[in-house]
């Protein structure tokens, strides 16, 4: 659109116009209109048919690419590499979990905010360069004008407020549309709904002030004057400029987000691998002058179906001339600066431009990949394990118990319906899942050996209710001793242990076997409180006993009972409040938890000659009142021995939630050393124990003030001084752990947690295997 030769351009730029190639002012190929004083340029043409402008539009990106790239990668090459800090600043906490990284460093935490915070204030001030740039290059070549790299960034910078001012419109619209979008949801509106009421104003909004770019750099105008010409040309063409426009956002969201999750979901990549990440950032590179192209399209589009389309709607290609002519004199200049193929270069120049190429390329695609590097290998040294989780189980309680055999780790688990062991090498394998509604289930895996116990009532099959419910002579503890974890179901001849003549109420038991091939049995039950006086039959009173045999088969086994007033009810049914474990020489220890009233006691026998067991109280009541909550008392004990035949207990206190350790002096824990290792916490899993091959314990816990699980090992033989290493974080509330150590004393965990509810109310647990690759995860607990 011809101006008069004294008048300046829209943002007060008086130039000298150039002399019109046609004296008669016919518009140059395309339709551009000019007056006679201003006819349009000859290498400057307009697009009459979308075809033919989608043709051109990836014409264009194939023969310019190479400069798009230099144009938009290189001036935010120092951005993206400072970006890297935020990439490896997680890395400080957490662990590798199957070589990807799992943070549980804070995510808003002071110094990812001042590296976020400086990389956003850069961002605002350099990107208008390379968008601006990108854009005079790209609408340029589309036009038929090729300028250089030198002249696309001086020419940005020549209007960088411009390209300034619309990156800040286009924030604020996209951010008031969200603002009315959170308001609606507030008001309950359906998201079908709001999307009715908020997407076509924006997009009708978002269309012209997208065009605003293209127009305003090309014909060289403000922001407003800007925003006026992409509204001209865009007059009788709103449907193809709408369809540009989305194409253009739809390719940057495409290679940018739905790219890396269809990664993840379909090529099971990790989300922040080192190959989803190098993917993601080659196509999004590659992607982004494409993106740039189809944002210029509307601009040189000049056809329509109105009949009512004027010259003056098409854009001014006299402007645009002398725009491009002033940022670059020689209007012929090659598209970038590199010598092209049919130069005249010296040899020795061509090696230097293959340099100078090689330099540039890594400049352009390698620093998305600083920080993913960096994360793999592993700056920190961070814990390096293997992770394979299991099905989702419901049940209230789900004690766990973890062996390991030849690097391989079996896990057993007991729930609300049943129980269940597993098998990890490293992946996990369900070996077995047995459904039974029988309470009391004890378990164990030790050395690879399955075993578990029973409490069963049965039922007579005849006679009335009270005739069907009377004392059966099969009614009470069974023991399984199985070859292999898959038949260790009901396939399994078990031994009847313990007979119970009455009505079982809160039964519970432990077993584990003692080396040498025998196996100790701890059992608790009570008679029901609700019979009368008269139902209660003769026999087994109820209480605490402990059964030690020689071998699994367990004929005549050496029987001893326990104080019945030791242990009271516990109302977590499904969660063990006995832990066991034997010795060498026929010894064993017992870690009984009152879940009434919160107290802890030690049963132990030194030998097999021990025919009364001692009893040692760890913890006293800690309640004054009795705890009648039927949801349980989430607390409980675990118990090892160490090569010296001291016994050691890791137990969560009922009252504050501390994990504690109990370092026994002599095989009876006449005393004892008792060191809380960890603050208060609102949930109280049991802690898993292990003793490594240094007689040191260690406990895996968690730090409830950074939701993450803690390997917590002891540097000394009374714990009074640890070494902590954080491992994973998690979301669901913890209920229990399971620690072991292999021969190499490297870690195999198990953790279970809360993660959901049933439909009919019940919570749903899911078990994590967790597995180092170093000894104590890479953090060996040093004597000072």
């Amino acid at each position: 659109m011809g101006e008069p030769d004294d008048r300046p351009d829209h943002d007060g730029d008086g130039q000298e116009k150039p002399d019109a190639d046609h004296p008669d002012g016919s518009p140059g190929a395309g339709g551009a209109a000019a007056e006679p004083p201003d006819a349009a340029p000859t290498d400057l043409s307009l697009q009459d048919y979308a075809s033919d402008l989608r043709k051109r539009v990836f014409e264009v990106y194939a023969r310019n690419l190479w400069p798009l790239l230099l144009v938009s990668g290189l001036p935010v090459v120092p951005l993206v590499l400072l970006a890297q800090i935020s990439v490896v600043l997680p890395a400080r906490e957490g662990a590798y979990l199957n070589g990807v990284l799992q943070s549980t460093a804070e995510t808003l935490g002071t110094p990812s905010l001042v590296v976020l915070g400086t990389v956003l204030v850069l961002a605002v001030l350099v990107g208008p360069i390379p968008l601006g740039g990108s854009v005079l290059l790209g609408g340029g070549a589309l036009l038929g004008r090729r300028i250089t790299v030198r002249d696309a960034w001086r020419g940005a910078l020549r209007r960088y407020f411009t390209t300034l001012t619309w990156a800040l419109m286009l924030f604020g619209l996209v951010v008031v549309a969200l603002a009315v979008s959170l308001w609606l949801i507030l008001l309950g509106w359906p998201l079908p709904l709001i999307g009715v009421v908020v997407l076509p104003p924006l997009l009708y909004l978002l269309t012209p002030l997208s065009v605003m770019l293209p127009a305003a750099l090309l014909e060289g105008h403000g922001p407003l004057r800007g925003l006026a010409a992409a509204w001209r040309v865009g007059r009788e063409r709103r449907w193809p400029h709408l369809l540009f426009v989305a194409a253009s956002y739809g390719v940057t969201v495409l290679f940018n987000t739905v790219l890396p999750r269809s990664l993840s979901r379909w090529a099971e990549l990790p989300e922040d691998g080192l190959l989803t990440v190098a993917l993601t950032a080659t196509s999004a590179t590659l992607v982004a002058p494409l993106a740039l192209l189809l944002l210029c399209a509307p601009v040189v589009y000049s056809g329509t179906n109105s009949v009512g389309l004027r010259p003056t709607d098409d854009l001014d290609l006299s402007r645009v001339d002398r725009q491009l002519s002033a940022i670059a004199p020689g209007t012929a200049a090659p598209a970038s600066d590199v010598p092209q193929e049919g130069s005249e270069a010296p040899r020795r120049g061509r090696g230097r431009r293959w340099i100078t190429m090689t330099a540039l390329v890594v400049a352009l695609f390698a620093p998305p990949l600083v920080g993913p590097v960096t994360v793999a290998a592993n700056p920190f040294g961070l814990a390096e394990m293997t992770a394979s989780p299991s099905e989702t189980v419901a049940g209230y309680g789900s004690p766990v118990s973890i062996g390991v055999t030849d690097g391989a780790a079996l896990i057993g688990r007991a729930h609300h319906n049943g129980l269940e062991f597993t098998s990890c090498d490293p992946d996990c394998t369900v070996e077995l899942q047995h459904d039974t509604w029988d309470e009391g289930k004890g378990f164990s895996v030790e050395g690879g050996q399955p075993l578990r116990t029973q409490w069963m009532e049965f039922e007579h099959a005849t006679g009335a209710v009270k005739e069907r419910r009377a004392p059966h002579p099969e009614s009470g503890l069974y023991l399984y001793a199985c070859d292999q974890a898959s038949a260790c179901g009901d396939d399994t001849d078990p031994v009847f242990l313990r007979p119970f003549g009455g009505r079982m109420a809160a039964p519970a038991s432990a077993v584990a076997p003692m080396p040498g091939g025998g196996v100790v049995v701890a059992s608790y039950v009570r008679h029901d409180d609700r019979l009368a006086p008269d139902e209660v039959v003769d026999g087994d009173t109820g209480g605490l006993r402990v059964h030690v045999c020689e071998d699994t088969g367990c004929a005549g086994p050496r029987v001893l009972d326990v104080p019945p007033e030791l242990i009271e009810d516990g109302f977590d049914l499904d969660r063990a409040h006995l832990d066991v474990s034997g010795t060498p020489e026929g010894g064993f220890a017992v870690a009984a938890m009152d879940l009434s009233f919160g107290a802890l006691s030690l049963v132990t026998c030194a030998d097999a000659d021990c025919a009364e067991p001692e009893v040692t109280e760890l913890v006293g009541d800690r309640f004054r009142l009795k705890n009648e909550s039927r949801q349980g008392l989430k607390a409980g004990a675990r118990v090892e021995y160490r090569s010296d035949g001291a016994p050691v207990v890791a137990y969560r206190d009922a009252l504050t939630g501390q994990a504690h350790l109990v370092d026994c002096h002599d095989a009876v824990c006449s005393e004892f050393t008792d060191t809380a290792v960890t603050g208060p916490s609102w949930a109280r899993p049991v802690p898993g124990l292990a003793v490594d091959s240094l007689d040191r314990p260690h406990l895996l816990t968690t730090d409830m003030e950074e939701n993450r699980l803690v390997l917590l090992s002891c540097v000394d033989r009374g714990c009074e001084e640890t070494v902590s290493r954080g491992l994973v974080g998690f979301e669901d509330e913890p209920v229990v752990t399971a620690l072991a150590f292999d021969p190499h004393d490297r870690p195999h965990m198990a953790w279970v947690g809360h993660s959901a509810e049933t439909a009919f109310g019940g919570p749903l647990t899911e078990l994590l295997y967790l597995g180092c690759a170093e000894p104590y995860c890479g953090s060996e607990p040093l004597t000072p």
